[in-house]
């Protein structure tokens, strides 16, 4: 799947430039079309943690945009069949661009200094690692992410955070334009286009996720209003699944579960999901009895309106955040087609509308 991206795509024509920073290498078949589903599903572990970390470096700075280049480039470093160490997160085999040996539309750079530098062999500067950098930009925006005292080019974490940097121009810096930050990763206009039209997708991704149970155990009604203006200045992050007052709400996959209660959902419930994603659900009327690791189907509690429900029709607020793992940022996509498959068989109607 990622192998058509290569990063290794030919350097010929077509427009190619080549920034004194970072690799610029020609897009081809760039349309601006949203990659499939799969593609927008397929991020591997390592590089979806490393790339949600990085992803309030800087104000305007979304994880999703650090993923359209990690995509992009080297296929969230997976080119040639490299894979990443998920306890180091170093890519292997190390991945390297093409030599910058003044072809057609790109720019001569001569290996100089940089022999030998991360495995360069020279006699060419080329693009290294899963971002794929050059060596003089590394070193000047380098940060070692993982803490083991080396800013390695090959490391996911490294190499996502270092472009998280040089993005936001440094720690203290904005992102006010996409664009504009893109086009100094690279001079690409078909380049941008791809990796924005990768992010926009995977932020508004509707993936259905394969056996999730249906959180409300029993008729059940509701509709996509994924980003919808909510108090506050809030978009919509969920959905809400309106049922009858205290109908059962269940783990959808087993998992870790544990209680919640704050301000704005009420009483509610956080599962840390065995299948790598975390669920979230909000404005119960009351728990389940049971808690811990439990089972897709357990009773964890019944609809209700507390919290900032209060007012509107007993709902069930659900998120699913796909390949969060504690000690994440937020990662929410919108779960409306997951539940749709899930309930099919007891879902009512779809007018209700109107939680929070």
């Amino acid at each position: 799947m990622h192998n058509r991206r290569g990063l290794l795509r030919s350097v010929l024509g077509g427009g190619a430039l080549l920034l004194t920073g970072l690799l610029t290498v020609p897009i081809l078949g760039a349309g601006g079309a949203a990659p499939p589903p799969a593609a927008v599903a397929g991020i591997p572990e390592t590089a979806l943690r490393a790339y949600q970390a990085a992803g309030d470096y800087c104000p305007g700075l979304r994880w999703e945009l650090l993923a359209g280049i990690g995509s992009v480039e080297t296929g969230h470093g997976t080119t040639n069949g490299a894979t990443a160490d998920p306890d180091t997160g170093e890519v292997t085999p190390w991945i390297f661009g093409p030599p910058l040996d003044g072809s057609p539309g790109v720019r001569a750079l001569p290996i100089g200094r940089w022999l030998g530098w991360w495995g360069l062999p020279g006699p060419w500067q080329q693009a290294v690692g899963p971002m794929q950098f050059l060596p003089g930009t590394f070193t000047a925006w380098a940060i070692d992410a993982d803490g083991d005292d080396v800013a390695n080019p090959h490391d996911l974490d490294d190499a996502v955070m270092t472009a998280a940097n040089y993005l936001c121009q440094g720690a203290n810096g904005e992102i006010a334009d996409e664009r504009a930050a893109l086009l100094r990763y690279n001079r690409s206009d078909a380049y941008v286009t791809e990796v924005l039209a990768y992010a926009d997708a995977l932020q508004s991704a509707s993936i259905p996720i394969d056996g999730v149970v249906c959180p409300v155990a029993g008729p059940v009604s509701f509709i996509d209003t994924w980003g919808a203006p909510r108090s506050g200045g809030r978009q919509h992050k969920g959905v809400d699944m309106f049922a009858t007052y205290g109908t059962p709400v269940v783990a959808p996959v087993a998992g870790r579960a544990e209680q919640s209660n704050n301000s704005l959902g009420g009483l509610s419930f956080r599962l840390w999901g065995d299948d790598g994603n975390f669920y979230y659900g909000a404005h119960l009327s009351a728990f389940g009895s049971t808690f811990g690791q439990i089972e897709a189907g357990t009773i964890v509690g019944y609809i209700g309106v507390s919290g900032n429900a209060r007012g509107t029709s007993p709902h069930l607020h659900f998120e699913i955040h796909p390949g969060r793992r504690p000690g994440d940022p937020p990662s929410p996509a919108n779960p409306t087609p997951t539940v749709a498959a899930a309930c099919s068989a007891s879902r009512l109607g779809i007018g209700m509308s109107g939680g929070d």
